[in-house]
């Protein structure tokens, strides 16, 4: 069973993990007004680890990373945090990878580098969005 969080208020965090330092520094600027909670992480490894003790909304995840791929981050993140809304970011598009993981619902959008900001911003809009309807479902579905 997946490990279910329930924050108060509407969370607004979110999780960039890319191996390349200048990409997330890159990422956060373009972010930052956006009232975001941004948290960073270099590997799946350490984004497993932020995810396991921060509760965080959307992750956006590179799909090219040393020792795990993001569409196999995400494929665990799914499995051990559900709730969470999952995005990958890259400019590697391995359409076979990358349908296979929309299909089976480990990703919630695909976005491509290098990124258009307002494309960038849309996407992680329409996924906190997604986040706060999901939400919205579980709580009507345990109050009826």
């Amino acid at each position: 069973m997946g490990a279910y969080w329930e924050p108060q208020g509407s969370s607004r965090s979110l999780l960039l993990v890319d191996d390349e330092e200048n990409i997330r520094q890159a990422l956060k600027r373009a972010l930052r007004q956006e009232g975001y909670e941004i948290y960073t992480a270099a590997s799946a490894q350490e984004g497993l680890a932020i995810l396991a003790r921060t509760q965080v909304a959307v992750v956006v995840v590179d799909q090219r990373m040393p020792a795990m791929s993001g569409t196999e981050f995400l494929g665990k993140v799914r499995t051990i945090y559900p709730d969470t809304i999952r995005i990958v970011l890259s400019g590697y598009t391995d359409l076979a990878t990358v349908s296979a993981a929309v299909n089976e619902g480990s990703i919630f959008k695909f976005l491509t580098k290098p990124w258009d900001e307002a494309q960038l911003k849309e996407g992680i809009r329409l996924g906190f969005r997604e986040f706060d309807r999901q939400r919205a479902e579980r709580t009507r579905s345990a109050a009826a």
